[in-house]
């Protein structure tokens, strides 16, 4: 499908590639339409400044590919283990957003990814232990089932986000924005009583 090894500005539509292996291909500022990339892998390629619009990347593998300022809009993304990408060293805040996507049974764990988007998103059974996710926007996103343990939420916008389950004792939750209503959620590791 990808016969070149360096894509510049390049728009690909509807692109069919399920269970396919490319390795090796930079794409820069390309933006991915209806691609539909599941259950691929992408082994040491490069994406700077890409776009994926309402694509399938369900069960895909990144097999150590770059990530840098790259953009998830309305697409499918579950079962992936983001470790696989390698992410840049130095990076101040993440390279990644996610907008309205689904992301369920994935992994950041240990990730350090700072200032993340994931605003709208369906992120069940998720696991986000450990990872440094300081000052991210997780507004209206479901975390339905998904785990933060030893995770640095400091800072992160949780307004409106929705089933989290969050143990005050085990996170860093300093400075964080929550709901008046969804922030009694944060209590219930506490174990006390709440009373009308």
């Amino acid at each position: 499908m990808f016969k070149e090894f360096d894509y510049f500005d390049q728009q690909f539509s509807k692109c069919v590639a399920s269970a396919q292996h490319f390795s090796d291909i930079e794409f820069e500022q390309c933006q991915f339409i209806e691609c539909d990339f599941s259950h691929s892998q992408f082994s040491n390629c490069r994406f700077i400044e890409c776009e994926f619009i309402n694509c399938n990347l369900s069960d895909l593998s990144w097999g150590y590919s770059s990530l840098e300022e790259v953009s998830f809009v309305d697409c499918k993304l579950n079962s992936i283990q983001w470790a696989q990408v390698n992410w840049p060293q130095l990076a101040l805040t993440s390279s990644v957003s996610f907008k309205n996507c689904q992301l369920s049974h994935s992994s950041f764990y240990e990730l350090q990814l700072k200032g993340l988007i994931m605003t709208d998103c369906f992120a069940k059974d998720v696991d986000f232990r450990q990872a440094n996710l300081a000052t991210s926007d997780f507004s209206n996103t479901d975390f339905r089932d998904s785990l933060f343990q030893q995770t640095n939420l400091s800072k992160v916008n949780f307004v409106g986000a929705m089933h989290f389950n969050i143990d005050i004792k085990n996170n860093n939750v300093s400075q964080a924005k929550f709901e008046r209503f969804a922030a009694l959620n944060l209590l219930s590791g506490l174990d006390i009583e709440l009373v009308d």
